[in-house]
């Protein structure tokens, strides 16, 4: 499969790489490909110092640093995305020390923020995919960096990290390329799709769905979905702390309800989410997410990974009792492996939130 490389016009570790054909998983192939990267710290001579990040549902390769939206033309963008979603964890001497190791970010196939997906031209009708993109996989999103990191020039990596739906991708990659990989670190996350994700993962998608054919009501419908999705980002407790300032919304919007600031907290998340988002990437990474399966006996392809797998006690996306199955797994099948469990009210987005509480766990595994 050839490959070739086009840098972007933007900060000077930020690039796109390019692949002129990928064959899906679906059995579909993919034109023109497209994927959104950046880097961060030098690789190398030996080629064998790098880390590979694997970003959350709607995260995006925008790891660490300053971003504006001029130096990413054509993409969402809200003043979230002007700070990198990690920078608290990756740069000189941070948990990730940049002095140290070579760090790729990469936005996923199917994503909105410069990789191809559905808001991209289909180069055959020269229109949008939309919502006809073809179906992706969480395999299709490893193979295509996997190639984003032999023309990067890395031998191996010293290792793959991967928070929330990114731990489930780390994991597989592992598993596909068991002699490229030092050390795998999941952080709260799994090994499969679990009831509830399920459940909340066809109520977005049949949300999504119904915008299909409403142009004028889209974006509320994608709020929607964000807004069901949000609810398992963070514990009650914080949600409740962060709704107190909250102003309340005009309750003829919906009658009978918006009296409460938890309320108007969670619309107001909607309605942020829809600046930095589209309909038709977010329910390409939820088709995705659906659709993981993961081969339960490639989990003995990690015997010489050293595995590290983190939770965190009020996460209701991923709970703690499914990363203790998964440690479960390991310990089957004889894979190395260090678990912690880390105490906090923030839920699920701790991982973003508190790196104090990762520094020294993932520090010392690395």
């Amino acid at each position: 499969m050839k490959t070739c490389h086009r840098h972007l016009k933007a900060q000077s570790n930020t690039s796109k790489f390019y692949i002129p054909q990928l064959k899906l998983d679906s059995g579909e192939t993919l034109d023109d490909v497209e994927v959104a990267y950046t880097t961060n710290g030098i690789l190398s001579e030996s080629g064998d110092n790098a880390i590979l990040i694997f970003h959350a549902l709607t995260g995006s390769h925008m790891l660490a640093g300053q971003f504006t939206k001029n130096d990413n033309p054509g993409i969402p963008w809200n003043e979230e995305l002007e700070i990198g979603w990690w920078s608290d964890f990756v740069g000189p001497n941070k948990i990730i020390d940049t002095n140290k190791y070579f760090v790729v970010c990469a936005n996923y196939i199917g994503g909105c923020y410069g990789s191809t997906g559905p808001n991209s031209k289909n180069p055959i009708t020269e229109e949008n995919y939309n919502f006809n993109f073809p179906p992706i996989s969480f395999k299709d999103i490893e193979v295509s960096q996997k190639l984003l990191l032999d023309h990067l020039g890395v031998i191996s990596l010293e290792a793959v990290i991967g928070p929330s739906i990114g731990g489930l991708m780390a994991l597989e990659f592992c598993t596909l390329y068991p002699n490229y990989v030092n050390k795998l670190i999941s952080i709260s996350s799994g090994y499969k799709l679990s009831t509830i994700q399920l459940l909340h993962n066809l109520e977005q998608a049949y949300i999504l769905d119904l915008s299909k054919d409403s142009v004028v009501r889209k974006e509320e419908y994608l709020s929607l979905a964000r807004m069901i999705a949000h609810k398992t980002y963070i514990s009650l407790e914080l949600l409740s702390n962060r709704a107190k300032n909250e102003s309340l919304y005009d309750d003829d919007l919906i009658e009978g309800f918006l009296n409460s600031p938890q309320e108007s907290y969670m619309m107001h998340q909607g309605e942020k989410f829809i600046e930095r988002f589209t309909p038709e990437s977010y329910s390409s990474i939820i088709k995705g997410w659906q659709n993981f399966n993961l081969e339960m006996e490639s989990i003995s392809n990690l015997k010489n990974i050293k595995t590290l797998v983190i939770s965190v006690d009020s996460d209701v996306c991923f709970y703690p009792e499914e990363q203790i199955d998964f440690v479960n797994i390991l310990n089957d099948n004889k894979v190395q492996n260090t678990y912690h469990m880390i105490q906090s009210t923030k839920g699920h987005d701790s991982f973003l939130l508190e790196p104090e509480l990762f520094h020294e766990i993932i520090e010392n595994f690395l």
